[in-house]
């Protein structure tokens, strides 16, 4: 189980990385590009629990850089853990479960998405260390 302190700790620890502003809300953010935002569960786009019929307060929007890669992360997770919505349909984003995330696969999602978003000198940067 992941929190936002979680998230704003591995976050800000990529590089460049600021908190920033993404659909009117704070979003992690690498070169003007969001690689992560909190998201406000909509009951018309099926983001309710349905044990409980309230709307999810643990969603984060992660962006990913391709189409390929969003299918390989979607394939990869347990979709309660990370899934998409026809909202995203045309979009390289998916969304996490912050409740149900394990640390490490958080840190590995908001790598790659900053792997992704990033430019590509900071990315070699990066890697050369």
């Amino acid at each position: 189980m992941a929190t936002d302190a979680d998230v704003e700790r591995i976050a800000m620890a990529l590089p460049e990385v600021e908190l920033g502003t993404f659909w009117g809300g704070p979003a992690y953010v690498v070169a003007g590009k969001a690689i992560a935002n909190r998201r406000v569960s909509r009951r018309d786009e099926g983001t309710v629990d349905p044990r409980t019929d309230e709307p999810y307060q643990d969603l984060l929007v992660i962006h990913l850089g391709g189409r390929e890669t969003k299918e390989q992360v979607l394939a990869t997770f347990d979709p309660n853990v990370v899934f998409t919505i026809p909202h995203f349909a045309r979009s390289t984003a998916v969304i996490a479960h912050l409740d149900a995330i394990a640390i490490d696969d958080l840190e590995d999602l908001l790598d790659l998405a900053w792997t992704s978003r990033a430019p590509k000198r900071l990315v070699a940067e990066r890697d050369a260390r």
